[in-house]
């Protein structure tokens, strides 16, 4: 087996790992439209919940893989949760359609996306952990922002991949195979599931995990909290605003997508200039400076009806560079909240419930206030963006003090 020693490396390979694991995650999303046409009929349209199985079982992948990685290691973790990612992205690749197999094709379909969001939720946050335990002390915040880039990076990825089979190919190419080859692309994720080293746990508590849980539970409730608002800005920004748009006929649906890529791309650029700067100026500034930003920016923008391209693309940027500011310092200061042994269980547990929770609900409930006075849109992120900055208040940042290893 390839292993690789120096830190530097094995952060590098994470950060890699997990732009190829949200870019399987994330393809479900812009190819939709394909999969609905080949696993559903018109009386039995399930795309709604081929989307969400994968989002509302991440908690599950938290509390699989959070406790393995705590308890056994943080590579076996890795190894088994990217290994879960990348076998039912190549199975949805291979599967036949409705026409040959019948029910079988969306009920499996439902199984892998079940399966992908159950290693979503272990896989992220002990990459996340991972390398910041392994970062230098002086650069955990740069390092912990490539995971966080790495998301964005293979959302943009899964985009751009489905622009181009929707702009290069006619619909019965798509139909037949073209749209199969980004699944099957998912088999290069299983390499990364053997390239970090095996480590022994140094610190190995004899306690449950549910009464470590207990015990840091004010660390867990507000890390819930501050992600919270991520999982509302998140999906505000990359699921609503581009339906707000075409549905408001505000701009077209190529424009939309155009100003939301944008936004993507600025944000990279943002989360990596923050982490590395989180480094001399701790975290919380960051963070705090993110959210405000945010709120401020969707209030302009469900304040208005704003129908010029420029002004959206403008206010969109905005919106990329604030929230890749927010993102940039927090996979430092989560890990930094919880000591080793209960590190990645606390931290998978919290993003997990909050993403499933406020993420999940977000675009159901902006749809449904979008019905009513454009004002009461801001109301979603005003409430989780208090909370928080509560949050924030009542936690340390602890960018300047030594962080306990897991080995």
């Amino acid at each position: 087996m390839f292993k690789i020693n120096n830190s530097k490396y094995e952060s590098i390979i994470g950060a890699l790992g997990n732009i190829i694991e949200w870019y399987n995650f994330s393809l479900v999303m812009p190819l939709i439209i394909i999969l609905r046409q080949q696993f559903c009929t018109e009386n039995f349209n399930m795309e709604g919940l081929i989307v969400a199985a994968g989002l509302f079982s991440r908690p599950f992948g938290a509390i699989v893989f959070g406790p393995i990685g705590d308890k056994f290691g943080r590579q076996i973790s890795i190894s088994i949760s990217v290994l879960l990612m990348a076998i039912p992205t190549v199975i949805i690749g291979l599967l036949p359609s409705y026409d040959t197999i019948g029910i079988a094709a969306p009920i499996i379909l439902i199984i892998c996306r079940i399966l992908q969001g159950i290693s979503m939720g272990g896989e992220y946050t002990t990459i996340m952990i991972h390398v910041v335990e392994k970062a230098p002390s002086h650069k955990r915040g740069f390092y912990g922002s490539w995971t966080d880039a790495g998301n964005q990076l293979g959302l943009v990825l899964a985009n751009f991949i489905a622009i181009w089979i929707f702009s290069c190919i006619n619909i019965e190419e798509e139909i037949s195979y073209i749209w199969r080859i980004p699944f099957l692309l998912g088999i290069l994720l299983v390499p990364f599931a053997f390239l970090i080293p095996h480590q022994e746990p140094k610190h190995k508590s004899k306690d449950s995990t549910v009464s470590l849980l207990i015990k840091h539970k004010k660390e867990v409730f507000c890390t819930i909290s501050i992600t919270s608002f991520s999982a509302v800005a998140f999906y505000t920004m990359w699921s609503f605003i581009p339906y707000y748009l075409v549905y408001w006929h505000l701009l077209s649906l190529k424009e939309s997508t155009f100003c939301a890529t944008s936004a993507a791309l600025i944000s990279i650029i943002s989360i990596l200039g923050g982490g590395y700067l989180s480094d001399t100026f701790k975290r919380k500034p960051f963070l705090i400076i993110g959210i405000i930003g945010v709120v401020f920016v969707e209030i302009v923008m469900f304040t208005f009806r704003i129908k010029s391209f420029y002004s959206w693309l403008s206010l969109e940027l905005l919106y990329g560079f604030f929230i890749g500011l927010y993102y940039s310092s927090r996979a430092a200061f989560f890990a930094e909240a919880f000591p080793p042994h209960i590190r990645c269980t606390a931290v998978s547990l919290s993003l997990s419930i909050a993403q499933a929770i406020f993420g999940g609900l977000t675009p159901i409930i902006m749809i449904y206030l979008n019905r009513f006075y454009n004002n009461y849109l801001i109301i979603p992120i005003l409430i989780v963006s208090t909370a928080a900055l509560i949050a924030l208040h009542l936690l340390k940042d602890k960018a300047e003090g030594k962080l306990s290893k897991f080995q």
